[in-house]
C-alpha cells in the first residue's frame, strides 16, 4: 500500500532522486514527461483502488504492476478471495474479474451449461472466456470500471455481479 506518512524532507529527497534519473536519461523530453504522467497516474490510481477496497470493507492481499501492468490486486473479503483489480498502462480503465477453474472430469456439465452461464453473466455486465489447458478449463469472469467512472457505488454493483456468477459457475461446475 502507499505509505500516508511522507515529510517535506522526504518529498525534497525524492524529488533529488527523480532529477537525477531524468538528467542522467537519454530520454527525449516528451517521453521523460511521458513517464513522469504514467508515474503520477499511477500513484493515483493507487490511492483511489486502496480507498474504494477500503470503503468497501475489502482488502487488498497482493499487488503487483510490471512492464504490462499498472496495477493488480487480488481483493479479499476477511479471509476468502473474492477476485482481482488490474489496470493496464493504457487502458481506460479498471477491470474486476474472477478465475474459476472447473475440472475436465466436468468437460460435458461445462459443455451444457456454459451458454446459459455466458448468457446469466453478460446481462450483468460480466464477460466470460474460456481458457483450455492440460487438466482444467479456466473460466475467467470479468468487468470493465472506466477510470472516470471508478467510485465506491460502481465497484461495489460490479463486485456484486461478478460475485454472483462465480457462485453460478461454483454452483453448476463446483
Amino acid at each position: 500500500m502507499i505509505r500516508n506518512r511522507f515529510s517535506s524532507d522526504d518529498a525534497k529527497s525524492l524529488r533529488s532522486k527523480i532529477f537525477e534519473l531524468i538528467n542522467d536519461a537519454d530520454a527525449p523530453v516528451a517521453e521523460v514527461v511521458r513517464a513522469l504522467a504514467q508515474c503520477q497516474a499511477h500513484i493515483q490510481n493507487r490511492m483511489i483502488v486502496e480507498q474504494t477496497l477500503k470503503e468497501c470493507r475489502l482488502r487488498p492481499t497482493g499487488f503487483n504492476a510490471n512492464e504490462h501492468l499498472e496495477l493488480y490486486y487480488d481483493i479479499a473479503q476477511g479471509k476468502r478471495e473474492v477476485g482481482y483489480i488490474s489496470k493496464g498502462w493504457d487502458d481506460p480503465g479498471f477491470r474486476v474479474g474472477d478465475v474459476i477453474e472447473v475440472s475436465k472430469l466436468k468437460i460435458a456439465t461445462l459443455k451444457e451449461h456454459a451458454y446459459a452461464l455466458l448468457k446469466y453473466c453478460a446481462t450483468r455486465g460480466i464477460v466470460m472466456t474460456v481458457e483450455e489447458n492440460d487438466n482444467s478449463v479456466k473460466l475467467q469472469m470479468d468487468s470493465v470500471i472506466y477510470s472516470d467512472g471508478f467510485n465506491k457505488k460502481v465497484f461495489a454493483q460490479v463486485l456484486h455481479y461478478l460475485t454472483e456468477c462465480t457462485a453460478k459457475a461454483e454452483q453448476l461446475f463446483g
